[in-house]
């Protein structure tokens, strides 16, 4: 709404120009027109995707398969956290998407190593491409779908999983703290917690003010993304009873994304 706010003022700021400057208030009307058009457009898609949820995730879960199927820089850096957590046995991935991470076990002992895999993803539209995913990257273990949100994850024996994955979720998640309190349940003593996740700026910095600008955009386009301490939630929850080993660093990410470079990736094993 404020976009079509901001458009409107630049339509109706044009007229102040003086009569005098016929051309130059020519000019000036095209290019706020442009302007205001463009706004406008990005306005109502925003009001759209906002108020039609099924649209909202579906439009993401497009994004997300066709930004995860490409080879980029950031997947160094995800492909080196997961060899590093010796990724195997019964794993449990909290939102996995269109299975962005199965290219890092592809041609990898995870590939071998991995026994039943878990993935809990309230995203629907998600569930195809990640089998396709799967089957593309020759990977053989059992795949479970859970189609609920990481909140309301029941688990029925705790302490099951050696593993626990979380890259790029916790942001969008409604508690991340309820979340964290199912990765404790669900593993085992000496079980890995894996994960990825862009995070808030330091404060008074300009990417801190550049995503204070996105955060309502990136709200709604990013299916509930926010920029939050993650490592403070972290280790608020996990307090002592996780070994925690966070690494931040900035995500050699793609220009229209520059305000979701600050990152931490990590590894927390249960005590």
């Amino acid at each position: 709404m404020k976009l079509i706010c901001t458009a409107a003022a630049l339509i109706y700021g044009q007229r102040m120009v003086p009569k005098s400057f016929k051309w130059t208030k020519r000019m000036i009307f095209s290019i706020t027109a442009l302007m205001s058009f463009a706004l406008s457009a990005v306005g109502i898609l925003l009001l759209v995707l906002n108020n039609n949820q099924d649209l909202r995730s579906r439009s993401f879960a497009n994004f997300c398969a066709k930004q995860g199927f490409q080879t980029k820089p950031i997947d160094e850096f995800r492909c080196s956290i997961l060899e590093k957590g010796n990724v195997a046995g019964k794993v449990l991935e909290f939102g996995p998407g269109p299975g962005t991470n199965f290219k890092c076990f592809q041609n990898s002992t995870a590939a071998s190593a991995i026994q039943e895999y878990v993935a809990v993803e309230p995203n629907a539209h998600f569930q195809q491409l990640l089998n396709a995913e799967k089957k593309k990257r020759n990977l053989d273990f059992p795949l479970e779908f859970v189609g609920i949100k990481g909140e309301d994850v029941d688990i029925s024996e705790e302490g099951s999983f050696d593993v626990v994955i979380a890259t790029h979720v916790l942001c969008s998640v409604e508690s991340p703290e309820v979340v964290l309190a199912n990765v404790d349940r669900a593993l085992k003593p000496g079980g890995t917690f894996i994960f990825f996740e862009h995070v808030i700026a330091e404060p008074q910095t300009n990417m801190r003010y550049l995503q204070n600008l996105m955060a309502p955009i990136l709200y709604i386009v990013g299916n509930g993304c926010r920029f939050l301490e993650t490592e403070k939630i972290l280790r608020r929850q996990f307090a002592d009873r996780f070994e925690i080993d966070v690494t931040p660093f900035y995500a050699p990410v793609p220009s229209f994304l520059t305000f979701i470079k600050p990152h931490i990736m990590g590894i927390a094993i249960k005590n």
